[in-house]
């Protein structure tokens, strides 16, 4: 037991120093690896960036061998199924406040300043509604679950910058990113509720609802009473083409 403990350790510390890595190595490429002063241009093997890139490479390869360690002798797996251990043992009530808080804390903070204001809404209210409206702790664990993971990885895309790096191809790849997560959230509830034609009705209703509140509240708001929404991506640039289209 207190070996499986180590290698879950290993499995924990590896994971963050990759990350840990990774973001050092991001704000480094920030840093000018070539720059002219007084008319005389510093090659690129005096650069401020070239240490800390070293390091933060040597510190991600060393967490890269210690993950597949911890892999190779099960702590990934020791991790991964006592995490499953104490979720399945967290109560109904728990893990609806989580989800209520999961869902407000990912609208305001993560989704509403860097996605389009529509796709914010539409992910909030179908998230938030499933966790009041399906009456089911185990589907509510598992939802919850998805839609944390999805989450956490748009945290890493805008932590480290990948977000910027996407959207220099194409101005809306978040948006279309989030469109593609919140198509999965539904496939995966559907995937969990099909069996059940109370919870397949539930649902349609649910989206229906996710739906029909940002289609009401945008065009009110934007062209309306003409206030600027938090972030105007890619559905309210379409609505933007329809509206002046139209007029």
């Amino acid at each position: 037991m207190k070996k499986k403990e180590l290698r879950r350790a290993d499995f924990i510390t590896s994971v963050l120093l990759l990350l840990f890595s990774i973001w050092i190595i991001i704000e480094t490429l920030k840093m000018p690896m070539k720059d002219t002063f007084g008319g005389v241009q510093n090659v690129w093997y005096v650069s401020p960036a070239l240490f800390p890139l070293i390091i933060s490479i040597v510190i991600m390869v060393l967490a890269a061998v210690l993950l597949i360690n911890s892999i190779n002798s099960g702590g990934a797996k020791y991790f991964i199924n006592n995490f499953s251990v104490r979720y399945r043992g967290i109560s109904e009530k728990n893990i609806r406040f989580i989800s209520i808080l999961l869902a407000l804390l990912s609208f305001v903070y993560l989704n509403i300043p860097r996605i389009d204001f529509f796709i914010s809404i539409i992910l909030f209210l179908t998230f938030f509604i499933s966790v009041f409206y399906f009456d089911d702790k185990d589907l509510l664990k598992k939802l919850t679950l998805f839609y944390f993971t999805g989450s956490i990885i748009f945290i890493i895309l805008f932590a480290f910058g990948i977000s910027k790096f996407l959207n220099s191809y194409y101005q809306y790849f978040m948006d279309v990113l989030a469109l593609f997560f919140f198509t999965t959230y539904i496939l995966y509830s559907w995937k969990n509720v099909r069996n059940s034609q109370i919870y397949r009705k539930r649902l349609i209703i649910s989206l229906l609802v996710a739906l029909a509140v940002p289609l009401i509240l945008c065009p009110i708001f934007r062209y309306f009473l003409l206030v600027p929404l938090p972030k105007e991506g890619l559905i309210i640039q379409m609505m933007h083409n329809i509206y002046y289209f139209l007029k």
